[in-house]
């Protein structure tokens, strides 16, 4: 568990106060492992307190109810040296099965790239950026479970 957190916290987008018992009430973890045991990747699927969803869905000015998307995918994470491989896309489609019946919403800075792979991953873009508070803009992105029920 400290190797995720510490990758977590390289990843720089994630307030560290509190994140042990974060990651340890997360549902789900993912770990990207070498052949030499350095862990390379990370990402999660978490249930948030409607706090902490209810203030995201408010400061995107989402028209969708934060009640109805009770998952959210987070902590996805890839070490420097490792980024541009597609391991970001590898952790999500791994984590995706085990919420498959479930609404998901995930937080991204505003990015083109992430903007392609959100889409790639089924999600979409809702409500409008807002600040992180760390200098940058978030966007809300949501997956509706229905649309892969079919």
């Amino acid at each position: 568990m400290a190797d995720f957190e510490k990758l977590v916290i390289a990843g720089g987008a994630v307030n560290p106060e509190g994140l042990p018992q974060r990651i340890r009430n997360a549902s789900r973890l993912l770990f990207l492992w070498t052949l030499d045991d350095q862990l390379i990747g990370a990402g999660a699927l978490k249930h948030p307190r409607p706090e902490y969803r209810n203030k995201v869905f408010a400061d995107a000015q989402a028209t969708e109810s934060a009640d109805k998307y009770p998952v959210e995918l987070g902590w996805v994470v890839v070490a420097k040296s490792y980024q541009g491989r597609r391991l970001s896309t590898r952790i999500v489609g791994e984590l995706l099965p085990f919420a498959k019946n479930e609404n998901i919403f995930a937080t991204t800075r505003a990015d083109e790239r992430v903007l392609s792979f959100a889409f790639d991953c089924g999600f979409k873009n809702h409500g409008k950026p807002f600040p992180s508070g760390n200098g940058y803009d978030l966007v809300l992105y949501l997956r509706n479970a229905d649309d892969y029920l079919r």
